[in-house]
C-alpha cells in the first residue's frame, strides 16, 4: 500500500470516528411520551390538531351532511361531505405566522372577489373566485388568520354561509 493511499486511509478513519464520537445531550423519553409531559418544550405539543378546530360531526351539521371524510391532516385539513345535494369539499388552514393583511393581498393579486366583513366580531373577508359561484372562503383574523373554504359541486346554495358559520365555530370554541 503508498503512502499516499495509507493517510487517505488514516484520515477517512479518522473522519468516521469523530463523527462516531458525537454526544447528545438531554434526556431520553419513553416511546410515545410527549416532552411537555416530561417537562420539555410544550411548543408543537397540539401539533396536528388544527384539524380538531370544530368537530367533524359538527362540520357535516353546519352544511346539512349525511356523512364526512377527513382525508387530509396537516398545515391544511380537508374533509369531503356527503349530503342529499352533492358533495361539498372542505379546506380548513390555521396559519399562526400570517396577517389578514397578506392573505387579502394574495387573494386579490388571484383576482378573487373579496369582501371585507366580520366573523364573531373578529376582522375578516370573504374571496370567491372568479365564475366560481359554489366557492367560498371566510378568512379572519385569530393568532395569525384561520380560513375555510367550502366548494359546493352541486352548485346550490351559498357556500359562505357554511365558511362564515365554521369560521365562527372556531373561533368560539379557541377563544
Amino acid at each position: 500500500m503508498s503512502a499516499a493511499r495509507r493517510l487517505a486511509a488514516a484520515v477517512a478513519s479518522a473522519v468516521v470516528l469523530a463523527g462516531c464520537g458525537t454526544s447528545v445531550t438531554g434526556s431520553p423519553l419513553p416511546e410515545g411520551a410527549a416532552a411537555s409531559e416530561e417537562g420539555g418544550s410544550p411548543q408543537f405539543d397540539k401539533l396536528l390538531r388544527e384539524c380538531d378546530a370544530v368537530p367533524n360531526d359538527k362540520i357535516a351539521e353546519t352544511l346539512h351532511g349525511a356523512g364526512i371524510d377527513q382525508y387530509f391532516f396537516g398545515a391544511v385539513c380537508m374533509w369531503t361531505v356527503s349530503s342529499a345535494a352533492g358533495s361539498i369539499d372542505v379546506t380548513f388552514g390555521w396559519f399562526e405566522n400570517n396577517s389578514l393583511q397578506r392573505e387579502r393581498s394574495v387573494a386579490d393579486q388571484l383576482g378573487y372577489q373579496v369582501e371585507t366583513t366580520s366573523v364573531a366580531g373578529t376582522s375578516a373577508f370573504s374571496a370567491r373566485r372568479p365564475g366560481d359561484s359554489a366557492t367560498c372562503g371566510i378568512t379572519a383574523a385569530y393568532s395569525g388568520v384561520i380560513t375555510w373554504w367550502v366548494q359546493q359541486r352541486s352548485g346550490t346554495g351559498d357556500p359562505c354561509d357554511g365558511a362564515r358559520t365554521l369560521a365562527e365555530l372556531t373561533l368560539q370554541r379557541n377563544q
